[in-house]
């Protein structure tokens, strides 16, 4: 028999699973509410109501829904398990997607840096650590995204002012962060404040100011694309 349901057990979802493991347990637990979902149903449902179930409560009659759904009194989510395993691999795609752009970015930044040095004598070649950054970076994007940065009151404003607004937002954003993060982690690491800040963007401000402008850079062809592709999607469903 495929497995296809889920039942719920201390307010957790567990599955996928057969029909008849879930007999099993609705047996081994006369008395105690037992609810079920499967693909089609829109959401879960007490086991006496479903008809794959009803034999395994004898002399129970059908339920009628009354009030508030017993599921939700009892803190246990209606979202589809099915759903909720395609918005996860969404945001994964959604977070590789963010981090291997920002990744090309940094990248050619550093090789470009790593050039100039080496110009006149100087190695420096941590590609490393443009990976790390770009990480770093997508996922501060995904979080401050979930929270609509640069979105709030935008009305009808003008496709390249919104871009603009959302990638100066982000960038202030980012950099905070950003510096809040290598604040923590080097005092972590028994660093003072001013040492950290120091190995930050060269440790002067022309370069801190340089990172930046190069940040806001990198943020507006991205949000460009995040906007051609929303505008497309609109486009396809009229």
């Amino acid at each position: 028999m495929r497995a296809e349901w889920y039942y719920a057990d201390d307010g957790r979802s567990i599955g996928p699973t057969t029909a008849a493991e879930i007999h099993v347990r609705i047996l081994a637990a006369q008395g105690s509410p037992h609810f079920v979902w499967t693909d089609g149903m829109a959401e879960w449902a007490d086991a006496r109501s479903v008809p794959e179930f009803a034999s395994a409560f004898p002399g129970a009659a059908a339920l009628a829904p009354q009030g508030e759904p017993e599921h939700k009194r009892l803190g246990i989510s209606a979202a589809k398990p099915a759903e909720l395993a395609r918005r996860a691999k969404h945001e994964l795609y959604q977070f590789l997607g963010i981090s291997a752009y920002l990744w090309v970015c940094f990248g050619a930044l550093i090789l470009y840096k790593a050039a100039i040095l080496r110009s006149v004598g100087v190695e420096y070649a941590p590609m490393g650590l443009a990976l790390v950054k770009a990480l770093i970076s997508a996922k501060f994007i995904m979080l401050l995204e979930v929270f609509k940065l640069g979105e709030r009151g935008t009305g009808k404003t003008v496709p390249f002012i919104a871009i603009l607004r959302k990638s100066s937002v982000f960038t202030i954003f980012l950099i905070a962060l950003t510096v809040i993060e290598e604040l923590l982690v080097g005092h972590l690491h028994g660093k003072e404040s001013r040492e950290i800040l120091a190995d930050m963007a060269g440790g002067t401000w022309p370069q801190a100011l340089s990172v930046g402008v190069l940040m806001f850079l990198i943020m507006v062809p991205f949000f460009a694309f995040r906007e051609a592709g929303v505008s497309l999607w609109s486009l396809s469903r009229d």
